[in-house]
């Protein structure tokens, strides 16, 4: 657009211009160019109300629209945060635009209550319009949605009620009293042919612990059936929970009509015998642990000091410490569950170490290779033969073979006690109700994500297992379904109880 003019002229129209556009740009708290300077006059020009030809004209100029980028001023940062649901700000809007239909004052706020991590709010005008605001839309139980969900976040995540409060206290955005978290936590309680079951107990501290879990893991889902919870209120004694909650898994199964064929836990003497004369299950132990025990009282016969060597120790038995753990868990897989085959195997260790092959499998290499050499050192030692066979005779698989004919492991009960330690740590004493609620978290964990699918096998090189050719599986991410799942069921408890009242 081009005018005519003197340079005055346009000197004083520019001046004009910047004077207004610097009185939007603090009204709009953004940078404004002249385009919207002259948008700015039009409108007002257009909006002008004409009155009587000798009246003064009366121009009305509405207020500009404010700008949706707000900053925080110094002395404004310490101002009310809260939070707020979908449903309750569309609530306002539609509050805001029916108010200002038949009203031309605005609404103002008087009064700001907080309630957990929600606000209500007192809105009036000068024509004493009162509205009342929430932050958040109420549920059949008469509490606010916000916080229930809140509530439900706390408790999946596993997050101390301590570290909440320190949390919310710091950023300022409300709190959850402690009688409604409790009200709250009172619907999260525990709702939820023949099979073989893997049990252990964990207790919740590491010396004399008020609290122990018992679980029970089935051997072809390895998904526990069952997590009990007991306490020095059950026994005084910790070293007695197992046996107390073992008798509770069997209690629970019976309930369900779940008859046990199998039942194999950590060498536990109490357990061995509840299990051989009050269940008809058969017993067997981890062999694990068995072979872990003929490994380390090896590793006493195979090294030592100078002095000792060829009274408590033989250096012909330092390079078979591997190899004989190896053998027994190949005579353990081979025994067919007889318990004479396997002790005959197992004693087969010193004969094959002497380099004498007439009672070894016909399928070992030593047996069918008439080039066969020992890769090991021979046996001609009496005093490192005779350390060999004690350890061997004083071993549990030897004495009790029956209990580890069937080749069974507590291998999946060892790794839920990883997942419970995630949500209880042993340095922490928890209260009854915390216990149970993290115990049953990591149920919901571990069932949700045990056996899931992996991407790949890698294969690294770690030196604390050298003879290792069985890989890492690479397992896909996690996932937490159970949370959506608790919070259903919440929302249906709520809303079933609402219906049954009103019928």
């Amino acid at each position: 657009m081009e005018f005519s003019g003197s340079d005055e002229k346009k000197a004083e129209i520019l001046g004009k211009i910047l004077e207004i556009r610097n009185i939007l740009t603090q009204k709009l708290n953004k940078p404004t160019g002249n385009l919207q300077v002259l948008e700015t006059l039009l409108e007002m020009w257009s909006s002008q109300e004409v009155g009587n030809a000798s009246d003064e004209q009366s121009i009305h100029v509405p207020d500009p629209i404010p700008s949706t980028y707000v900053k925080a001023r110094k002395k404004d940062v310490n101002q009310k945060i809260f939070m707020c649901a979908e449903d309750s700000l569309k609530r306002y809007k539609e509050v805001v635009e029916a108010h200002s239909r038949y009203c031309k004052h605005n609404l103002i706020i008087e009064k700001w209550t907080t309630r957990g991590h929600v606000i209500m709010t007192r809105m009036k005008c000068e024509s004493s319009h009162t509205f009342l605001w929430s932050s958040s839309p109420y549920m059949q139980n008469k509490e606010y949605l916000v916080n229930n969900r809140v509530q439900h976040g706390l408790i999946c995540s596993g997050m101390l009620p301590s570290h909440y409060t320190k949390f919310v206290d710091g950023a300022g955005i409300g709190k959850i009293n402690k009688e409604k978290r409790n009200k709250i936590s009172l619907f999260y309680d525990d709702k939820f042919g023949e099979i073989d079951i893997l049990t252990d107990a964990r207790h919740g501290w590491r010396k004399n612990a008020k609290d122990a879990s018992i679980v029970a893991i089935g051997e072809k889902t390895h998904k526990v059936l069952s997590c009990q919870h007991v306490t020095k209120a059950d026994d005084v004694v910790s070293q007695r929970h197992e046996r107390i909650g073992t008798d509770r898994v069997y209690t629970y199964l019976a309930e369900k009509e779940v008859a046990v064929g199998v039942h194999c836990h950590d060498r536990n003497l109490s357990i061995n015998k509840y299990i051989r004369e009050e269940t008809d299950a058969i017993n067997q132990n981890d062999t694990w642990h068995c072979v872990k025990a003929v490994k380390t009282a090896l590793k006493k016969v195979a090294a030592g000091t100078a002095k000792s060597e060829r009274k408590t120790w033989s250096f012909q038995l330092s390079d078979i410490v591997e190899p004989v753990s190896t053998h027994i868990h190949w005579a353990i897989r081979n025994c067919n569950n007889d318990p004479e085959k396997l002790k005959s195997s197992i004693l087969n260790v010193v004969d094959h170490y002497k380099n004498r092959h007439l009672s070894c499998d016909p399928s070992s290499r030593c047996k069918y290779d008439k080039n066969y050499e020992p890769s090991r050192i021979v046996l001609t030692d009496p005093v490192a033969e005779k350390l060999l066979l004690g350890v061997l005779l004083n071993s549990n698989i030897f004495k009790y073979p029956q209990d580890y004919v069937l080749g069974k492991d507590t291998f999946y009960v060892e790794s839920f006690n990883n997942v419970i330690n995630i949500y209880q740590d042993k340095r922490i004493a928890f209260g009854d109700k915390q216990y149970n609620a993290r115990s049953n978290l990591a149920v919901c964990q571990w069932n949700e994500n045990v056996d899931r699918d992996f991407t790949s096998i890698s294969n690294p090189r770690n030196p604390r297992t050298p003879r290792s050719v069985r890989g890492k599986k690479n397992y896909k991410q996690k996932t937490f379904k159970f949370r959506g799942n608790i919070w259903k069921t919440f929302v249906n408890v709520v809303y079933s109880r609402k219906r049954t009242r009103r019928n």
